[in-house]
């Protein structure tokens, strides 16, 4: 009889685990800075599925597939949610009209070749480009309460799950990655709001 242990140390499924986060780091709704905490939490997925595992029923390898398709879809929506939630809607580049010189123009004709690049951050920043944003974060960052940057910079030093923990440990009560997700989610829309861009 196969253990957890058995299913989550199997060779493969570190493999599994580094090449799907790094597929799904590609799309343009990911950053690279996302890879380790979506390994991270792909891993930890695997665990509390584990018990799941019938090895009549069909390898270790076909298992974590499926639940990393599985984890994959439910982060898909989860952030897509929170997108719809931030009031963003989607845009046709085909059909969306834009202002100008005073004439309606489909966007698809005013995008150039380096928006996209840009859009997606593919593109070096200019030294412009980099003043405004340190500017920007500077500013963000003294909007926010000291519980909100102990909780930001913890995120950014260990991930989710061990902030996840450690944050349950030290309030006393359960406190999810769902919730520190929600959180930087919250943190990170102060940082979007253009009226930083006026300070």
């Amino acid at each position: 009889m196969q253990s957890r242990h058995d299913v989550v140390n199997h060779p493969s499924t570190a493999e599994l685990i580094k090449a799907k986060a790094r597929q799904l780091c590609r799309r343009t709704d990911f950053a690279k800075s996302d890879l380790d905490e979506c390994e991270q939490e792909m891993r930890i997925y695997v665990w509390e599925k584990s018990h799941l595992f019938d090895p009549t029923r069909g390898s270790v390898e076909a298992f974590v597939t499926t639940a990393l398709k599985s984890w994959i879809g439910m982060e898909l929506r989860r952030r897509h949610r929170l997108k719809r939630w931030n009031g963003r809607p989607t845009l046709s580049i085909e059909r969306s009209r834009v202002e100008c010189d005073g004439t309606p123009t489909p966007l698809l004709e005013v995008l150039v070749v380096s928006d996209g690049p840009r859009h997606t951050l593919r593109s070096r920043p200019t030294p412009l480009d980099l003043l405004i944003l340190q500017e920007r974060v500077r500013h963000g960052l003294a909007q926010l309460t000291p519980e909100e940057r102990d909780l930001l910079h913890h995120v950014a030093e260990h991930g989710v799950a061990r902030t996840s923990r450690e944050w349950t440990a030290r309030l006393g009560r359960p406190f999810s990655r769902r919730q520190v997700s929600n959180e930087m989610a919250r943190i990170r829309r102060r940082f979007e709001d253009p009226r930083l861009s006026e300070h």
